[in-house]
């Protein structure tokens, strides 16, 4: 499958959840990622539940399984590494700090 349309699939499960202002950011200089799926969780409990409930899609619709996974326990972000897809989970305040959209971008 595609990275990019396997990057939808995470977007859409993640807003079907609920997560705050999802986007898939095409990484075209990042010589790691093709894409980045990024969204916000409103709470610590919410990102770990939003990341659980990922992990649990990914392998059962997909077949897929994440390669790393950093954050979870302070859950102010996440990070999954799907190989050229990763999907980062932020609280409202590291979103806002690290602003990593606009790096891509």
């Amino acid at each position: 499958m595609e990275s990019i349309v396997l990057a939808r699939y995470f977007a859409d499960y993640l807003n079907k959840q609920n997560a705050i202002k999802t986007e898939i950011i095409e990484t075209k200089d990042s010589k790691i990622f093709n894409y980045m799926v990024v969204c916000t969780a409103p709470d610590k409990f919410f990102a770990q539940n939003l990341l659980v409930g990922l992990l649990e899609y990914a392998k059962n619709e997909f077949n897929q399984v994440n390669s790393g996974l950093e954050g979870y326990k302070k859950a102010d972000w996440i990070i999954a590494d799907y190989g050229k897809i990763a999907v980062h989970i932020f609280s409202k305040d590291s979103r806002e700090k690290f602003n990593i959209e606009k790096l891509w971008r």
